[in-house]
């Protein structure tokens, strides 16, 4: 088994584990990103009878904002490679309401899509973290009808997404975690918008290119319901953490806690923390 084979099976699982901690915080997430969702959407343009495409979805709160837009007689495509994901999607949709979506598991590098078969792909958080992304612009450009558009969404650095990059911080500082390589598949992988511009020209999206850092902040009650949501979003995370010895756990959450008191709110003790992507969408 290759190295990218081995990746991707460890990243099915890993998105796999943490498919009901994301579902469990979609109500949060879903209203902090809307900046991210709504600036992806308008960046495609749906219009009644669009049919679109979401891969690597997630909980699917991106696409079943355009969902709603493509109707009457427009389809969603609500893709991810992980099948728990998938069905997390699913149940959201029915709690929505929504008819006009149908699920299909899909690795963004191989899709088992018609060529020039839709009018839009949507790819929140995901391209960086494929193990071939080039692969993944290629395919989503080949499905794309002539004129079709592409917007992603990929995280700028992490000293602007404090939020989820602390915590990492400690662990790599501590040894816990390892550094992720620039050019390994990551979070933070397309934080430099000139690698993104590079990667879409590279498949042929060169027309009406556009890449645009979009701002907003993630709330939460407490300390322990920020540290809660780590370990509901990240698996690995939350496997590494319940792999210290207590004192070592306990010494890292408070080092973690020390390095968020700036984003405290009052005296309630709840946090808001900034964040920070970048949207880039172009022309097929």
């Amino acid at each position: 088994m290759t190295d990218a084979a081995e990746y991707r099976k460890a990243s099915r699982e890993r998105w796999g584990k943490s498919a009901r901690g994301w579902q469990a915080r979609r109500e949060q997430l879903a209203h902090a990103s809307m900046p991210v969702t709504a600036r992806m959407v308008d960046a495609i343009a749906p219009q009644p009878g669009h049919e679109l495409l979401e891969l690597a979805a997630g909980i699917g709160d991106t696409g079943f904002y355009a969902a709603e837009l493509i109707q009457p007689g427009g389809t969603l495509i609500c893709s991810d490679f992980s099948p728990e994901m998938l069905s997390a999607a699913q149940e959201r949709a029915l709690a929505l309401g929504l008819s006009n979506v149908r699920f299909k598991q899909i690795d963004g590098e191989s899709i088992d899509l018609g060529a020039g078969s839709l009018d839009g792909v949507l790819c929140r958080w995901g391209y960086m973290l494929m193990a071939d992304p080039a692969a993944a612009l290629r395919e989503s450009r080949r499905i794309l009808r002539q004129g079709g558009r592409l917007a992603l969404a990929a995280w700028t650095g992490p000293d602007e997404n404090l939020w989820s990059a602390l915590p990492g911080r400690e662990l790599v500082r501590r040894g816990h975690m390892e550094r992720p390589r620039p050019e390994q598949p990551g979070q933070f992988a397309w934080a430099d918008p000139g690698r993104i511009e590079a990667a879409l020209q590279e498949v042929g999206f060169v027309e009406d290119l556009e890449i645009e850092r979009v701002g907003f902040e993630l709330g939460f009650a407490s300390f322990e319901t920020w540290w809660a949501t780590q370990r509901d979003l990240s698996s690995s995370f939350a496997e590494t953490v319940d792999g210290l010895a207590p004192d070592e756990h306990e010494e890292v959450r408070a080092a973690v806690r020390a390095s968020v008191a700036d984003f405290e709110t009052g005296a309630d003790g709840g946090l808001t923390i900034p964040a920070a992507t970048w949207v880039a969408a172009g022309t097929a």
